[in-house]
């Protein structure tokens, strides 16, 4: 597999992190995205509000207000001695008979209205991506680089609104409906523009909601936004398949958090928590040694500090007891970067367990623990493991669920815990 297959393969894999990823991010591709109809839809929607269909829209009605166009009707009225419009003999012969009143008359008076079926459709579609952007913008920090692209839309969705022919047909048209579909058929014949786009974003959206694959890569390929780094997208990988596997191990669902920071969980799963690059609330701070004491000592004297050392990802159970760490190792593939980042990994899962075990016990975290490679070595893994030596996975493992007997030891194992 080619670093551009197995960016892809994992930019498809944690597309529902992708989803809820609101942190300084760029814009990544993807060609076959996992996501979840029930869960994933309403930010899903949310996307539709700033892609490209609804700008498309957006920026053409802002430059040709005057397309939207009333259509010639008919009312029906009623009048004494007056005939205003086509007259009905039929009902005013029948409206006399049962009224009484002889100089009544009915007649059928043309009138211009915004109320039509390709109005419905464009006021729908504005008010629909005006109401989601909104929400959107409020679900986001500051500094998430989604506000760009939603900088792109609502502006110009605000000054649309106060048109007074889109005004006035959000009056007249009910609006809580979705427009029928005669109302879409005759937006798509029309020959303004405006009403033609106003169909294609409402058909996009139709698509998407009806978990279309197709219509769901494009949308995401124009919106979907994730962290810069490969090393970054991977961890968030493997945080998303811890979730997976302990989810099936302890037949809970799994809720997904909003990937904004604030120390809050990638994931919950009945009562466990999924964390990334956090020391979560479990860690203390433990006692330095002789080097790691010289170490800070030194660095002093320089007026700069040693700084935060914290694991890729922590799982902690219902007491708040971190019961696994991971660290996730993301390096090309050359003959031995392998080996040293196993090196490596190893080193800092022995570093990391002393701030949440004592010494003498930190071989019962290290045991469900895992490094998580990009790629594994055949043979390389230990069969059976030994007690006390964390599981080694890579990528593959993670795609082909492999991770089922690590989560169904540590479930088990902690479930004998709490009863002891």
């Amino acid at each position: 597999m080619t670093n551009g297959d197995l960016n892809s393969a994992i930019n498809d894999y944690l597309t529902q992190f992708l989803l809820r990823y609101f942190r300084n991010a760029v814009a990544v591709g993807v060609r076959h995205p996992v996501v979840a109809k029930e869960s994933d839809l309403e930010l899903l929607r949310l996307h539709w509000a700033v892609s490209e269909p609804v700008r498309e829209l957006v920026n053409h009605l802002s430059q040709h207000r005057h397309e939207i166009q009333a259509v010639l009707t008919s009312r029906h009225r009623e009048d004494t001695a007056q005939v205003r419009g086509r007259f009905d003999a039929r009902a005013t012969l029948y409206r006399r008979q049962v009224t009484g009143h002889a100089t009544l008359t009915v007649s059928h008076e043309p009138v211009r209205t915004i109320e039509s079926g390709a109005n419905h459709v464009l006021t729908w579609v504005l008010e629909s991506a005006w109401r989601l952007a909104r929400r959107f913008e409020d679900m986001l920090p500051e500094d998430a680089s989604y506000r760009a692209a939603i900088a792109q839309t609502t502006p110009g969705l605000e000054k649309i609104r106060r048109f007074d022919a889109i005004h006035r047909a959000s009056k007249i048209i009910n609006l809580t409906s979705r427009p029928a579909p005669q109302a879409v058929r005759e937006a798509s014949r029309s020959r303004r523009q405006i009403y033609v786009l106003a169909c294609r974003a409402y058909r996009a959206l139709q698509a998407i909601e009806a978990g279309e694959e197709e219509s769901i890569v494009k949308l995401l390929n124009d919106t979907l936004l994730g962290p810069l780094h490969m090393w970054q997208r991977y961890e968030l990988a493997v945080g998303l398949a811890l979730t997976r596997a302990l989810s099936v191990a302890s037949a809970r669902p799994v809720t997904l958090g909003l990937v904004g920071g604030g120390g809050e969980p990638l994931a919950r799963v009945g009562g466990y928590e999924v964390h990334w690059q956090s020391r979560t609330r479990a860690y203390v701070q433990p006692l330095a040694e002789p080097s790691e004491a010289m170490t800070t000592k030194l660095l002093e004297h320089y007026g700069v500090s040693q700084g935060i050392d914290r694991p890729d990802l922590v799982v902690l159970n219902a007491d708040g007891d971190t019961v696994s760490i991971a660290e996730v190792k993301c390096f090309s593939n050359a003959e031995n970067d392998g080996l040293d980042a196993l090196r490596g990994a190893i080193g800092q899962l022995v570093r990391y367990t002393r701030g949440y075990r004592p010494f003498n016990k930190i071989e019962e975290l290290l045991d469900h623990s895992l490094v998580a490679l990009l790629w594994l070595e055949p043979g390389r893994m230990p069969v059976p493991k030994p007690y006390g030596l964390p599981l080694i996975v890579d990528f593959d493992d993670i795609v082909q669920c492999r991770l089922a007997p690590w989560a169904h030891r540590l479930v088990a194992d902690d479930g004998t815990a709490k009863q002891t």
